[in-house]
């Protein structure tokens, strides 16, 4: 009998403890106010300041990665757009070069030659 008390108690007072953690209200656990996690945060943590941080446009490394990049653009531009025309071209001039494997490559030329000509310039201008 003492022992059915006392498991009684137990039992009591853990429902009690995990009310009082989750902050219980006919079942509702949204709100866990009482409850410290050790992953609690929130994303006020991740706010910095904007003035606290340089602006890193104006570094060095930036300029020089301006520049890589756009020396690689231009690179693909004039590689793509140069070699895939004069593959094109030869295809277009000689008849003894039209077969299947050849139109699939140059199917594959022209659509490369497309993304040089329109795509590349408009990503120089967004990164450079």
């Amino acid at each position: 009998m003492a022992m059915e008390q006392t498991e009684r108690n137990l039992n009591a007072t853990a429902h009690l403890n995990f009310a009082s953690i989750y902050n219980i209200h006919n079942g509702d656990f949204t709100s866990l106010r009482n409850f410290f996690f050790p992953f609690n945060f929130t994303y006020s943590d991740y706010d910095l300041p904007l003035d606290s941080e340089d602006d890193m446009t104006k570094t060095r490394t930036f300029f020089t990665a301006k520049i890589v990049i756009g020396v690689a653009l231009v690179g693909i531009m004039l590689v793509c757009g140069i070699g895939n025309f004069i593959f094109i071209a030869a295809l277009a001039r000689y008849k003894k070069l039209r077969n299947l494997t050849n139109l699939l490559i140059a199917n594959l030329a022209i659509s490369d030659f497309i993304v040089a000509i329109v795509c590349c310039p408009f990503e120089m201008d967004y990164y450079v």
